[in-house]
């Protein structure tokens, strides 16, 4: 089993340890939706809805487990990995045309048609092989040439 802990440093989890305590204002020992969208850096991003459904009410390791793929230390296949499963919507284990349709709607909200939206999926399936969806396997040679330095959020160790 893989240590999902590994790309976080001692000071970083005692870090994260004190931004989790300062969301869970209730003392829960989990971060609520609510509690979780009050993130600045979270709360723009297009595709937060998906990630509080992703991991509903995180406990600390879960906190860090969703962090950890952001650390630059993550490894390709950490962040791969993540990245399959936030876009792996209903969680079967494939990204389907739905799927993506969701995530779509997420990133692109009224910026793209149903028609332009069904294109761009088709697109993607074809350059994936051809499959009507896609395995964690077919997704990464779908992104075998995507550049994943930068999905990197540094973690301030002196909170």
């Amino acid at each position: 089993m893989r240590n999902c802990f590994a790309p976080v440093n001692q000071a970083e989890i005692e870090a994260l340890y004190k931004r989790f305590r300062a969301l869970d204002r209730g003392h829960k020992g989990y971060i609520s939706p609510e509690e979780f969208l009050s993130i600045p850096e979270l709360s723009i991003n297009p595709v937060a809805q998906r990630l509080v459904r992703y991991c509903e009410c995180p406990n600390f390791t879960t906190f860090v487990e969703m962090v950890a793929p952001f650390s630059p230390r993550a490894s390709r296949e950490d962040k791969l990995a993540f990245m399959f499963a936030v876009y792996d919507v209903d969680g079967d284990g494939f990204i389907s045309r739905e799927d993506m349709s969701m995530m779509l709607k997420q990133l692109a909200g009224s910026t793209l048609s149903e028609e332009d939206r069904q294109d761009i999926i088709g697109r993607v399936l074809v350059l994936a092989g051809g499959a009507d969806r896609l395995d964690y396997a077919a997704f990464q040679t779908a992104l075998s040439g995507a550049d994943l330095a930068k999905m990197v959020v540094e973690v301030p160790v002196d909170l």
